[in-house]
Protein backbone atom coordinates (compact mmCIF):
# COMPACT_ATOMS: atom_id res chain seq x y z
CA UNK A 1 0.00 0.00 0.00
CA UNK A 2 1.57 3.52 -0.72
CA UNK A 3 2.10 6.13 1.92
CA UNK A 4 -0.84 8.62 2.43
CA UNK A 5 -0.02 12.39 1.98
CA UNK A 6 -0.60 13.54 5.65
CA UNK A 7 -4.46 14.52 7.11
CA UNK A 8 -5.36 17.86 5.73
CA UNK A 9 -3.12 18.27 3.37
CA UNK A 10 -5.05 19.57 0.14
CA UNK A 11 -3.93 21.62 -3.04
CA UNK A 12 -4.90 25.03 -3.70
CA UNK A 13 -7.79 26.07 -5.92
CA UNK A 14 -5.39 29.00 -7.31
CA UNK A 15 -2.17 26.71 -8.06
CA UNK A 16 -3.88 24.15 -9.29
CA UNK A 17 -3.90 22.66 -12.81
CA UNK A 18 -2.90 19.65 -15.13
CA UNK A 19 -1.55 18.98 -18.78
CA UNK A 20 -2.52 17.54 -21.16
CA UNK A 21 -2.45 12.94 -21.15
CA UNK A 22 -0.74 12.97 -24.42
CA UNK A 23 -0.44 9.56 -26.45
CA UNK A 24 -2.30 11.45 -29.63
CA UNK A 25 0.34 11.80 -32.27
CA UNK A 26 0.17 14.11 -35.39
CA UNK A 27 1.46 14.49 -38.91
CA UNK A 28 2.06 16.90 -41.16
CA UNK A 29 0.59 15.67 -45.18
CA UNK A 30 2.16 18.28 -47.76
CA UNK A 31 -1.04 20.36 -49.57
CA UNK A 32 -3.52 18.71 -47.40
CA UNK A 33 -4.87 18.57 -43.67
CA UNK A 34 -2.60 17.10 -40.98
CA UNK A 35 -3.51 13.47 -40.12
CA UNK A 36 -3.89 12.56 -36.21
CA UNK A 37 -4.01 9.32 -34.76
CA UNK A 38 -3.93 7.46 -31.17
CA UNK A 39 -0.21 6.06 -30.51
CA UNK A 40 -0.84 5.67 -27.28
CA UNK A 41 -4.24 5.57 -24.46
CA UNK A 42 -4.26 5.76 -20.88
CA UNK A 43 -1.02 6.85 -19.15
CA UNK A 44 -0.19 9.78 -16.96
CA UNK A 45 -0.92 13.84 -16.89
CA UNK A 46 1.61 16.29 -15.00
CA UNK A 47 -0.35 18.14 -12.07
CA UNK A 48 0.38 21.46 -10.80
CA UNK A 49 0.13 21.04 -7.24
CA UNK A 50 0.54 24.47 -4.51
CA UNK A 51 -0.37 24.26 -1.08
CA UNK A 52 -0.17 26.82 1.48
CA UNK A 53 1.24 25.41 4.80
CA UNK A 54 1.55 27.16 8.18
CA UNK A 55 4.83 26.64 10.27
CA UNK A 56 3.72 22.94 12.21
CA UNK A 57 2.07 22.12 8.22
CA UNK A 58 5.28 22.59 6.82
CA UNK A 59 7.34 20.84 9.10
CA UNK A 60 5.16 17.60 9.17
CA UNK A 61 4.95 17.89 5.00
CA UNK A 62 9.10 18.38 5.22
CA UNK A 63 9.35 15.05 7.08
CA UNK A 64 7.36 13.36 5.28
CA UNK A 65 8.90 14.56 1.77
CA UNK A 66 11.76 13.98 2.79
CA UNK A 67 11.42 10.31 4.95
CA UNK A 68 8.36 8.97 3.57
CA UNK A 69 7.81 9.08 0.02
CA UNK A 70 11.96 10.00 -0.86
CA UNK A 71 11.75 13.11 -1.97
CA UNK A 72 8.91 11.71 -4.40
CA UNK A 73 10.30 9.19 -5.62
CA UNK A 74 8.05 6.09 -3.37
CA UNK A 75 4.44 6.73 -4.92
CA UNK A 76 2.09 7.84 -2.99
CA UNK A 77 -1.43 8.68 -2.69
CA UNK A 78 -3.24 12.10 -2.53
CA UNK A 79 -6.60 13.80 -3.36
CA UNK A 80 -6.36 15.52 -6.32
CA UNK A 81 -9.02 16.48 -9.11
CA UNK A 82 -8.46 14.92 -12.50
CA UNK A 83 -12.08 16.07 -13.59
CA UNK A 84 -14.93 14.02 -11.65
CA UNK A 85 -13.85 16.19 -7.98
CA UNK A 86 -11.24 15.52 -5.47
CA UNK A 87 -10.54 11.75 -5.61
CA UNK A 88 -7.44 9.95 -3.98
CA UNK A 89 -4.98 9.45 -6.79
CA UNK A 90 -1.53 7.75 -6.79
CA UNK A 91 1.52 10.50 -7.42
CA UNK A 92 5.30 10.40 -7.61
CA UNK A 93 6.77 14.32 -7.69
CA UNK A 94 8.37 15.34 -11.16
CA UNK A 95 12.06 15.66 -10.57
CA UNK A 96 12.97 19.26 -10.03
CA UNK A 97 9.30 20.19 -9.47
CA UNK A 98 9.19 21.03 -5.96
CA UNK A 99 10.04 24.63 -4.37
CA UNK A 100 9.46 26.16 -1.17
CA UNK A 101 8.29 29.82 -0.52
CA UNK A 102 8.27 31.45 2.68
CA UNK A 103 5.30 34.04 2.40
CA UNK A 104 5.00 37.09 4.63
CA UNK A 105 7.03 35.09 7.39
CA UNK A 106 4.06 32.79 8.37
CA UNK A 107 2.88 30.48 5.77
CA UNK A 108 5.41 28.31 3.18
CA UNK A 109 4.02 28.18 -0.48
CA UNK A 110 4.77 24.44 -1.49
CA UNK A 111 4.73 24.37 -5.13
CA UNK A 112 5.33 20.74 -7.32
CA UNK A 113 4.23 18.67 -10.40
CA UNK A 114 3.36 15.39 -9.53
CA UNK A 115 2.63 12.80 -12.36
CA UNK A 116 -0.94 11.07 -11.79
CA UNK A 117 -3.61 9.04 -13.79
CA UNK A 118 -6.92 10.94 -14.23
CA UNK A 119 -10.04 8.88 -12.89
CA UNK A 120 -11.54 9.45 -16.34
CA UNK A 121 -9.93 5.87 -17.02
CA UNK A 122 -11.69 3.99 -14.17
CA UNK A 123 -15.48 4.33 -16.69
CA UNK A 124 -15.58 1.97 -19.91
CA UNK A 125 -16.13 3.60 -23.04
CA UNK A 126 -19.97 2.68 -22.99
CA UNK A 127 -19.86 4.37 -19.55
CA UNK A 128 -18.51 7.78 -20.93
CA UNK A 129 -20.97 7.40 -23.91
CA UNK A 130 -23.54 7.13 -21.18
CA UNK A 131 -22.30 10.09 -19.35
CA UNK A 132 -22.79 12.16 -22.97
CA UNK A 133 -26.00 11.07 -23.42
CA UNK A 134 -27.32 11.83 -20.25
CA UNK A 135 -26.21 15.43 -20.35
CA UNK A 136 -27.07 15.81 -24.13
CA UNK A 137 -30.61 15.13 -22.76
CA UNK A 138 -30.80 16.58 -19.52
CA UNK A 139 -27.85 19.35 -19.63
CA UNK A 140 -26.88 21.21 -16.04
CA UNK A 141 -30.17 19.26 -14.72
CA UNK A 142 -28.55 16.06 -15.23
CA UNK A 143 -26.87 16.24 -12.02
CA UNK A 144 -30.50 16.94 -10.39
CA UNK A 145 -31.61 13.86 -12.12
CA UNK A 146 -29.29 11.44 -11.30
CA UNK A 147 -28.99 12.45 -7.49
CA UNK A 148 -33.42 11.53 -7.68
CA UNK A 149 -32.57 7.88 -9.22
CA UNK A 150 -30.25 7.30 -6.72
CA UNK A 151 -32.25 8.70 -4.10
CA UNK A 152 -35.15 6.13 -5.05
CA UNK A 153 -33.16 3.18 -5.78
CA UNK A 154 -31.19 3.63 -1.84
CA UNK A 155 -34.05 5.35 0.22
CA UNK A 156 -37.05 5.64 -1.17
CA UNK A 157 -37.99 1.49 -2.53
CA UNK A 158 -36.49 1.06 0.94
CA UNK A 159 -39.27 2.36 3.21
CA UNK A 160 -41.17 -0.30 4.34
CA UNK A 161 -38.16 -2.54 4.98
CA UNK A 162 -38.12 -3.92 8.79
Amino acid sequence: MNPVMPNGFQPVIAGYGFGAPGGVMRTEVAGGSPRYALDWDRGPQQFAVTMILPPDKFSVFTAWFHHIIKKGAITFTMPLDSGFGLQAHDCNIVPGSYSATRVNGQVTSVAFSVDATSRAYDMTAAEAQTMVDVWNQYGTGSGALLARIARFATVDTNVLEV
